[in-house]
């Protein structure tokens, strides 16, 4: 897809309108033939003393209202006896029990049957501290979905049309220090660009699914900062490099001084650095930073070492801001067209993750959240593609536990609008707000941006790819050290796949993996243009000249519908498959899934220009408080039987499948050894990205007995592949000719990856010359650890 010299002069300049915007205003090109209304976008970092968290107890009125919106959000009106309601949580859902066609006009994508004026209006009244007399006060809305207008004391702040995407406002002159402030906010359940925020998995939540905080910074503060981590080729010299933002809304010129502060893995301080200021009155200031680390501990998602950052900003005469965060020191490459994280290959093994609890709907709880997590961990998950963008603390937890995140920035499902300008604005307000807010964090590999956008004819496809472009070039002008990626359109219509290679750093494929053999195979690839699947060829030459790193990714494959209840399906559950292939009725579930899981996986795991892939779901959402039992699955929702995990935190069988299969290291399913031959020769493949083999146990031992077992150390480097070498009769008590044995991959935590059993035999045959061309590594050390 090549684009043309004013396209993208025209993106640089709305992309420019938006980033200096200070109030909303509409953006004008093309003699008046491309507008957009451009909304401004005010990013705030959260400091680490002086903010309220305002989660908990709200008083809510519900649509229809008796009295007018001003009305209700004033402060002299009392509410006390208004239902009340906990947020962050769920004020609306669907019924599950009312069938969409009892609902005229019922679209679960664009939600257009739902009254423009339903929602409802919720408050809270909070003291503002008296100690917050002379400085500047702000109120940060981290998300209310669908679409709410934010009003403090009576006063409306913002009218914020975007679900997922966080909103910040300077409240100073509409509150008193020491003084009760009411603070509203008019739920709507519908807005023009609910699409955008993916509808169609939400069970038409409504509310505030995140946090609502207010909090006060100094006259002469800190916005916000970029301060990513990087890495030289050596990976022996880290940097903290960027720049801090500050904004002097004092009377006067003022001097001050950023001070850096960075602390190691173990809580042990390390260095500091002093950046010097000056700043006039009522200007914006972008002060570059720069502190060096000398032999970084890495983060990976075998080591998640996180540095502690301590940033504080002190301005004479008036008192010091502190802010603080966790940073990571890694480098994601791509080297002839394969990925390497950290000098190692890397793979991510993935998941999609939809943010959705059972009772809450889209808000997940921490610790619920957290315990999601630790599971995708037990199931050797190392990678999450999100398909809501999720709370703060989810980035926050990735960083902790160390899980790879491809954040997707909410321009969903596009065909209908992505060519129009009128959603340009909206999307480059979304894709601003999401992007400041986790830009900083170690575990944000790649901005997944938007999700399944084509356009729908050749005559608005230009308009279309120019303004997917535009999205690309916004994106790496606010973040320029992270990758970005397009999630294409899976099979559908007259279209039989798309490899998306045109826009973005990491190609993408969903569902269909025709198009990538294909284009492994030629070098090139028909994409469509449009819904009108007017084809264009795509060669490897033109994306690489683009700017493409020659790798790729399936952000959506291996759609399953894995109802727990459901053992005995096998034709009815998996969905948008390559292979249509017919299982005898009387075939478990669970073996169609792992044949396919087992066919898209390994071949991704087995190609190395492939990152990885996130199969598609972890869970799906579901709403169990209406019908008042746990079992989500059992209630119309959205895909609600598909994914390994149900909403209660309860794995599926189709759970141990893929754990088994998402281990870095797979056995054989059966090794055959040759007359005349002493060992046993099979291949491993160790895609760890930083541990050795020799650091871990595989242990072999017979199936149906746990009191007899032997370990053996193989040395396999991250990322090397090689045959290894058994003795079939070993002095240790192995013999290879007895048919099965059972390996067991144990980490260098004791934790026990996988288990495989793995059948040995032999049919008197003799090895052929071409099959005794490969390289044995050295035979691996036996360890005597027989009933201990």
């Amino acid at each position: 897809m090549n684009f043309t010299h004013e396209q993208i002069l025209l993106s640089d300049a709305v992309i420019d309108e938006q980033l200096s915007a200070t109030e909303s205003f509409e953006a004008v090109h093309r003699n008046g033939k491309w507008k957009t209304v451009i909304t401004p976008v005010f990013p705030h970092c959260l400091p680490k003393d002086s903010i309220i968290d305002l989660s908990g107890e709200w008083s809510v009125k519900k649509w229809p209202f008796s009295g007018t919106e001003e009305k209700l959000v004033h402060p002299r009106t009392a509410d006390t006896a208004w239902e009340k309601a906990v947020q962050p949580g769920k004020l609306f859902s669907s019924d599950p029990e009312l069938a969409p066609e009892s609902i005229d006009g019922w679209d679960r994508n664009g939600m257009k049957y739902m009254d423009p004026d339903d929602g409802a209006v919720i408050r809270r009244t909070v003291i503002i501290p008296a100690q917050w007399a002379k400085k500047e006060i702000f109120i940060n809305c981290d998300a209310i979905y669908p679409a709410g207008r934010v009003y403090v004391n009576g006063a409306l702040v913002a009218d914020h049309q975007s679900g997922l995407t966080p909103i910040c406002r300077n409240i100073t002159a509409l509150v008193k220090a020491g003084k009760p402030a009411t603070i509203a906010v008019r739920l709507y359940r519908y807005h023009p660009y609910i699409i955008m925020d993916m509808p169609r998995h939400s069970t038409e939540y409504g509310g505030m699914p995140q946090p609502v905080y207010i909090f006060a910074k100094e006259k002469c503060h800190v916005e916000d900062y970029y301060l990513p981590s990087v890495l030289d080729e050596s990976l022996k010299s880290g940097k903290l490099e960027g720049n801090v933002r500050l904004y002097n809304a004092s009377k006067k010129k003022q001097k001050g001084t950023v001070t850096v502060k960075i602390h190691d893995p173990k809580g042990v301080y390390m260095t500091e650095e002093a950046f010097p200021f000056e700043i006039n009155q009522g200007q914006k200031l972008e002060l570059p930073v720069s502190v060096k680390v000398n032999k970084p501990m890495l983060w990976n998602d075998e080591h998640p070492h996180l540095y502690r950052v301590e940033l504080t900003a002190g301005v004479g005469g008036l008192g010091e801001e502190k802010y603080e965060f966790r940073t990571g020191f890694r480098r994601l490459d791509f080297k002839d067209c394969r990925p390497y994280l950290n000098g190692n290959p890397i793979k991510f093994r993935g998941v999609n993750h939809l943010s959705a609890h059972p009772q809450h709907g889209l808000h997940t709880p921490k610790d619920w959240l957290k315990r999601n997590l630790e599971l995708m961990k037990l199931a050797n998950v190392n990678c999450i593609r999100t398909h809501y963008m999720g709370p703060r603390y989810l980035a926050d937890l990735c960083d902790e536990m160390g899980i790879y995140l491809l954040q997707e920035l909410p321009v969903d499902w596009g065909t209908h609008y992505i060519h129009d300008p009128e959603w340009v604005g909206p999307a480059l307000m979304r894709l601003y707000a999401g992007v400041c807010r986790d830009r900083n964090h170690p575990s944000i590999m790649l901005w997944s941006i938007g999700n399944e956008n084509m356009p729908e004819s050749d005559a608005v496809a230009a308009n279309g790819w120019m303004h997917l472009n535009m999205y690309d070039r916004f994106v790496k002008r606010l973040d320029p050290n992270k990758a970005t990626i397009f999630p294409p359109p899976g099979p559908a219509s007259k279209i039989d796949g798309i490899l998306e290679l045109r826009v973005g750093d990491v190609a993408d494929i969903h569902y269909s993996f025709v198009p990538i053999k294909n284009f492994l195979r030629d070098g090139k690839v028909e994409n469509p243009i449009s819904w009108e699947a007017t084809m264009e060829t795509n060669t490897k030459e033109e994306a690489l000249a683009r700017g493409w790193t020659g790798t790729w990714f399936s952000t959506e494959y291996s759609a399953f519908s894995a109802f727990p209840d459901i053992i005995f399906s096998p034709n009815h559950c998996s969905l948008i498959d390559d292979e249509d292939k017919n299982y005898p009725d009387d075939t478990p579930q669970i073996k169609v899934f792992y044949d396919r899981l087992k066919r898209e996986w390994g071949f991704m795991r087995h190609e190395e220009s492939c990152l990885g892939g996130a199969y598609f779901p972890w869970m799906s959402g579901g709403s169990s408080t209406s019908l008042g039992h746990p079992f989500s699955w059992t209630l119309l929702s959205e895909d609600c039987d598909w994914g390994v995990m149900t909403p209660e935190l309860l794995p599926k069988p189709n759970f141990w499948v893929l754990r088994n299969l998402f281990s870095p290291v797979w056995f054989p399913d059966e090794v055959e050894y040759f007359n005349g031959e002493d060992n046993v020769i099979f291949e491993l493949w160790n895609q760890y990205n930083d541990i050795n083999l020799n650091q871990c146990t595989i242990r072999v031992s017979v199936p149906n007995t746990c009191y007899w077992w032997r370990d053996i150390t193989v040395d396999l480097a991250p990322g090397e592949r090689k045959m290894i070498s058994l003795p079939i009769r070993a002095a240790h008590g192995l013999d290879f000719r007895s048919g099965k044995y059972r390996f067991w991959l144990i980490d260098p935590n004791g934790f026990v990856v996988t288990t495989k059993d793995v059948t040995f035999f032999n049919k008197g045959n003799e090895r052929s010359n071409a099959e005794s061309v490969f390289d044995v590594s050295p035979e691996p050390a036996y360890i005597d650890r027989k009933n201990k």
